[in-house]
């Protein structure tokens, strides 16, 4: 609605996560670097923690959009808050084989075979499993680990990148062997005041801003209300910029980001 009037090629924050729009701070920058190191080198697990909105999935996605797609599979798998059985038929699913078993033993010889299929190629098979905090079952959380079985020429066969909050954390430490299997960790933190003003001026370069629209002042709000997390960032810049086209004015101010704030409360 407002892209004309401000004169831009496209949303600018928008929380679909999105290549040209990953921001790379330092710590953005590091949790990819760790996940590309665990994906590169086999390592087993890796576990990314952050509050929600903080760039988790973000960076994921950066990773499988950097990843050289002949040679690695990766696939996301969402809410995994299921039984060891649907968690083993949602990963084949992923992955594309659609098995009629409900036998575990069948579910588990399938998808060794599709590793072992993978690994022949030349292909490194990665699973993300986003929302981790979310699994509830303790069998669950073994299955996951259960999955470093297999193994060939004396690497795992199948990299696993766990995202979730901060309970995720206490989860885990609670399972010393799955704890043990954790290779890369890192802990995403909320931005800083100047990060967070790198980053609003980032997301409008890359949608083709030629000119400021947010000004000085405008940007202590925006970092107060969202605290630097990413997430909150997108939603109160977005409603400034609808705000400001609404009311014709030439630049969005403390005013403004005051008027979307109290909007989205």
């Amino acid at each position: 609605m407002y892209l004309d009037y401000w004169r831009l090629e496209k949303p600018p924050f928008d929380n679909v996560p999105s290549e040209s729009l990953f921001f790379r701070s330092p710590q953005h920058a590091e949790a990819f670097s760790r996940l590309l190191y665990l994906v590169e080198h086999r390592k087993g697990v890796a576990m990314l923690t952050g509050e929600v909105g903080c760039g988790k999935t973000t960076v994921t996605k950066a990773l499988v959009n950097h990843l050289n797609q002949n040679r690695y599979q990766l696939r996301l798998l969402c809410n995994p808050a299921m039984t060891p059985i649907q968690l083993i038929k949602a990963i084949l699913i992923s992955f594309g084989v659609h098995s009629q078993s409900c036998s575990k033993p069948v579910l588990l010889e399938q998808l060794g075979n599709l590793l072992m299929s993978n690994a022949a190629q030349g292909i490194s098979t990665v699973l993300a499993i986003d929302e981790a905090h979310v699994i509830g079952r303790q069998e669950t959380l073994d299955e996951i680990r259960m999955l470093l079985n297999f193994q060939a020429d004396e690497q795992f066969l199948i990299s696993l990148i766990m995202l979730g909050q901060p309970p995720l954390l206490k989860r885990i430490s609670e399972l010393q062997p799955l704890k043990e299997r954790i290779s890369v960790k890192f802990h995403l933190e909320p931005m800083d005041y100047f990060y967070t003003q790198r980053y609003v001026v980032f997301r409008l370069k890359n949608v083709g801003a030629v000119r400021g629209m947010f000004s000085r002042e405008a940007i202590r709000p925006i970092y107060d209300f969202s605290g630097g997390i990413p997430l909150r960032i997108n939603n109160v810049c977005d409603r400034a910029l609808l705000i400001g086209y609404m009311r014709k004015a030439p630049m969005v101010d403390s005013d403004i980001v005051a008027e979307a704030i109290e909007d989205l409360q």
